[in-house]
């Protein structure tokens, strides 16, 4: 029953991700990133310098990333253009509709794509419905929006811990893949 909301692997966070072995050794041509949480805290627009450097190697290994984010358009549009990177704001996650979307601009395929993300509601349940490799990070900052808040992370927590707690995931802290 729960086993969508697995992710495929559980990181410490994006630069925990070792571009290069990620498109060389799971075949990865395109990324989708969630925004809050994930490149910056939430409620936030600047990203530090780890994050930056990140995004500029997945662009210099030619893959490509796009950003997909439940987030006010405003903001969405924000980082993404200082990025330089394409971006599909929706209130939507976790239905198909936005993963292929960004899977259409990027022009790839389910096998070809991962899904990096804060959130198993969300980010990891999205990503397995059409099974794309998913990528679990631990969120940035423990403050999120209300509903985020309120709905999702308690519920959240009480999986994470069972899971690790029987070793159906574990955090991964050192440069994945390995």
């Amino acid at each position: 029953m729960f086993q969508i909301l697995i992710p495929d692997v559980y990181v410490e966070n994006v630069y925990t991700i070792d571009v290069d072995k990620l498109q060389d050794q799971k075949k990865i041509k395109g990324i989708i990133v969630d925004l809050d949480n994930t490149l910056v805290p939430w409620g936030k627009n600047h990203m530090d310098q780890k994050i930056l450097s990140w995004i500029n190697r997945v662009k210099e290994s030619k893959m490509k990333i796009c950003i997909v984010s439940n987030s006010p358009s405003a903001h969405v549009s924000e980082i993404g253009n200082l990025l330089d990177i394409p971006f599909y704001f929706s209130r939507y996650k976790p239905l198909k509709k936005p993963f292929l979307e960004a899977m259409k601009m990027m022009d790839t395929k389910s096998r070809e794509t991962a899904v990096i993300g804060d959130q198993i509601f969300t980010d990891v349940l999205g990503g397995n419905r059409l099974n794309l490799l998913t990528i679990l990070v631990r969120p940035l900052k423990k403050h999120d929006a209300l509903g985020t808040r309120l709905f999702y992370r308690a519920l959240e927590q009480r999986i994470m811990s069972f899971w690790l707690k029987h070793g159906k995931i574990r955090l991964i802290k050192d440069k994945w893949p390995e």
